[in-house]
């Protein structure tokens, strides 16, 4: 993607939303992973949001394509990566290189991502929660999952002198529930001046001649994947003490980043207290 492309995309998408400097905005690009084997086999909904502002965007779009290319790939897709499908095929045995990759694009994220918004909501314990208060009829575990990221980064940016109007917001169209999470949008930010807007990983928005990869997409869907294995390995060893050294290396790098103690689940205990404080009726 050349320069000027980048900068038409951060552009176009703060300027369809925002009038007025485009680069006093503060974009947070939101993704969610969903453990479905088969759907009722659901383990955790992991939603992660990355929050930059669009020139820095821009920034990150080049040294993301850069990296991308010196690796021969066209796109980081967590779930290829991770069963070494696809472009990935011939990387199944090279670990050094697997982990060259994927260091990479941590240095990325590390160096140019403001701040990042994690929240895993259990499926069992919001199934549970669900037999006592009408939580399924009053939101979706996609539309929990990211609000409460909402929640983190409109606490992040009040605390950075950031008006809730200038943040953006991007979400990767197709998830399951995002018909959910628009009707509570705006019933949580009714005074909010821009609404969410969805657009594919590889999308047309705003430019309907230029189809384009939106790479923070990408960085997203890598911290929810790590977090999602986190969670299947917890499972797995129910109960059991788990060890920094039997997480995947990512995550071992994710939880020393400065935004990781923002990161936040949604087990019964949380889902009873947020039954309560909004006051979603009893069964």
């Amino acid at each position: 993607m050349c320069v000027q492309s980048q900068i038409s995309l951060w552009q176009g998408l703060s300027m369809s939303l925002r009038f007025g400097n485009w680069r006093d905005s503060r974009m947070a690009i939101v993704t969610s992973y969903f453990d479905a084997s088969g759907g009722s086999d659901q383990i955790v909904v992991a939603s992660a949001a990355v929050i930059a502002s669009p020139e820095i965007w821009e920034e990150f779009d080049r040294r993301w394509n850069s990296c991308l290319a010196a690796f021969d790939v066209s796109a980081l897709h967590m779930k290829e990566f991770a069963h070494s499908n696809g472009e990935f095929e011939k990387w199944k045995w090279d670990e050094p290189k697997r982990r060259r990759f994927l260091n990479g694009l941590l240095w990325i994220i590390e160096d140019l991502i403001e701040f990042t918004s994690v929240c895993s909501v259990y499926i069992d314990d919001y199934r549970y929660a669900d037999k006592y208060f009408q939580l399924s009829e009053s939101m979706r575990p996609y539309t929990l999952g990211s609000l409460t990221c909402a929640s983190r980064i409109v606490m992040w940016a009040a605390e950075h002198g950031h008006d809730i109007d200038d943040l953006i917001w991007v979400f990767e169209k197709g998830d399951q529930d995002q018909s959910d999470l628009r009707k509570h949008w705006d019933l949580v930010y009714p005074d909010a001046n821009v609404s969410p807007i969805f657009c594919k990983k590889r999308d047309i928005y705003p430019n309907k001649d230029k189809c384009r990869h939106i790479r923070p997409f990408e960085a997203a869907d890598l911290i929810a994947f790590e977090h999602l294995q986190i969670h299947r390995l917890l499972d797995k060893n129910q109960g059991e003490v788990l060890y920094v050294d039997q997480l995947r290396h990512p995550i071992q790098r994710m939880r020393n980043w400065p935004s990781a103690k923002d990161w936040h689940t949604h087990d019964v205990a949380s889902l009873e207290k947020l039954c309560t404080h909004w006051n979603v009726q009893p069964r």
